[in-house]
């Protein structure tokens, strides 16, 4: 028996169970989009009207709020009333919204952004470029304690977001750029335009005003938020045909199917597993390639990992074809251990990573290790994360890596390994311990949005400098390529940029990506419009049927 079926069996034998399947914006391929906490039971939902468009979320963990979400769940429902300068759509390219247009100068140090005349909040407020010097100079408010000033810090300061005229923004960056324009588009979470002087923190989800297609009739925590249609949304091309959007959160995927098949949910994000099982005739699959996934962190500043032999050995265990075609049932692409290899500007002559045991021991003896060594595998019990862990124990088992699991029970992994205990990873501090979190582990899992560019993996996990780095990597060549491409005005740069950090990527080796994931949405026949795009936002006013 192979390894992937000897991992698969163990996995259905110890009874994980899919109430464990997914939150946060990461990982659908696996299992993703409809995470965790209770089960709604079918009895919770009855049959949908036809003016009504219902739809299974994910379990939220924060407030859906501008400057609280960082989950699945509170960004699904944030996509229903938000509007944002611009949308990720889901071939992952940009969609112009509040922002008409934009253009670049100064060798993509300054950006300028056209606000679209017309556009109303949906208390009547017409929005103007007040509102949106507002919205971003308030991530930077430190009171506001925003989750999307990651983002934006390494990008520009409060003083860089100028009004030019009522319709007109401009954003003064601290160096070049060149995809500038998706670190205010709806890629970071938060960034959804709020008017000029509100309070975009706790309180906010009690009203949700924005500018977007649905304005909120009703909102209960943790269970279900109602949408009424904007009669006065501005884009009439996408003016929602339900009168009304239901978000039903659900604990797993598990519990959402067994609607969907009954005509109680009109479109869910679904496993792999469960959606080759649905009949064809009566519902569709809407896929989405992401560059989203699990990475899987080696400490390079502390425990076993630091030299990066041991680091390069461990990435030579796995068998990542295998895991695709047997866990994942096809559903992603293969990976290389770089977050380059899901974008156009990949070089692919750089060759692609292999299961390579003899090489590997090779390694661990020439780092003195010749039998391994004893560490704890960190992350939060989840269908998805469940099985890499098993599949990677297993695997490092090959060359004397003896693994044990330490996965937070905690529905989003809130109690241990997302305490943000310690937070933020700076460059040069080293926590000198394990305590079985994020960003002190020395070994651990953790679910990654799919960006459709680079930008945000490289400069919040991948640089030196980066505040989630996990594997607190801090190599002088991999920062070179890193600024180099994020300056790159072109594909050609960008591709020559990318050579050089896949490269840089592989001889560290301090994450393992074995895959990127498809996201699976299983929307019923007639349904036409829904779907999900890479970083796990729900496409809901322009559908229809």
């Amino acid at each position: 028996m192979s390894k992937i079926a000897e991992m698969s069996q163990e996995v259905a034998s110890a009874g994980l169970s899919r109430r464990h399947f997914v939150q946060g914006a990461a990982a659908l391929a696996a299992g993703a989009v409809l995470p965790m906490t209770q089960i709604l039971g079918a009895s919770s939902v009855s049959a949908a009207p036809k003016s009504v468009l219902r739809v299974g979320i994910a379990k939220q963990s924060a407030a859906p709020t501008p400057f609280t979400t960082k989950d699945g769940g509170s960004l699904q429902i944030l996509c229903a009333p938000g509007e944002w300068l611009a949308w990720q759509n889901q071939d992952g390219s940009l969609q112009p919204r509040v922002a008409e247009s934009w253009k670049s100068s100064n060798a993509s140090k300054t950006w300028t952004f056209k606000i679209r005349r017309g556009i109303k909040f949906h208390d009547g407020t017409p929005l103007t470029a007040d509102d949106v010097v507002w919205t971003f100079k308030s991530h930077f408010d430190p009171k506001n304690k925003s989750a999307q000033l990651g983002n934006f810090k390494n990008s520009f300061t409060a003083d860089g977001v100028v009004k030019v005229d009522d319709f007109t923004v401009r954003f003064d960056l601290l160096s070049s750029i060149g995809n500038f324009p998706y670190t205010v588009a709806s890629t970071s979470y938060g960034s959804l335009i709020f008017k000029n002087g509100a309070n975009g923190g706790p309180g906010w989800e009690k009203t949700m005003i924005s500018c977007g297609a649905w304005i909120l009739e009703s909102y209960v925590e943790g269970n279900r938020t109602i949408f009424k249609k904007n009669p006065n949304y501005w884009d009439k091309t996408r003016q929602p045909s339900f009168e009304k959007l239901e978000l039903i959160q659900f604990a797993s995927a598990s519990a959402a199917t067994p609607l969907l098949r009954t005509g109680k949910l009109d479109a869910i994000a679904i496993l792999a597993e469960d959606a080759i099982k649905l009949s064809k005739t009566k519902f569709n699959l809407v896929l989405t390639p992401s560059a989203g996934g699990l990475h899987t962190h080696m400490r390079t500043d502390y425990g076993p990992f630091q030299d990066k032999r041991v680091r390069e050995a461990a990435a030579l265990t796995l068998d990542r074809p295998g895991y695709i075609k047997g866990v994942l049932k096809g559903f992603a692409t293969l990976a290389n251990d770089s977050v380059m290899d899901s974008y156009p500007t990949k070089d692919t002559t750089v060759p692609q990573r292999k299961k390579d045991i003899a090489k590997a021991k090779a390694l661990m003896k020439a780092a003195g290790v010749p039998n391994g060594f004893a560490v704890d595998l960190s992350s939060w019990v989840r269908d998805d994360i469940s099985k890499l862990a098993q599949f990677i124990k297993k695997s490092f088992a090959e060359i004397g890596i003896k693994v044990t699991l330490k996965l937070d029970g905690s529905d989003g992994g809130g109690n241990v390994y997302y305490t943000y205990t310690p937070y933020p990873s700076k460059k040069g501090e080293v926590f000198a311990y394990d305590n079985n979190s994020w960003l002190a582990s020395n070994l651990g899992i953790t679910d990654w949005a799919g960006r459709a560019v680079p930008d945000q993996y490289l400069s919040r996990e991948w640089r030196s400098t980066a505040d989630w780095s996990s594997s607190h990597v801090n190599s002088p060549k991999l920062d070179a390529a890193i600024d180099e491409y994020l300056a790159a005005p072109n594909k050609a740069k960008q591709k020559s940029a990318s050579k050089k950090i896949q490269g840089a990527s592989l001889e560290e080796t301090p994450y393992i990506i074995i895959y990127n994931q498809t996201i699976i949405a299983a929307v019923r026949k007639g349904l036409k419009g829904f779907y999900v795009n890479g970083i796990t936002q729900s496409e809901t006013a322009g559908v229809t049927g």
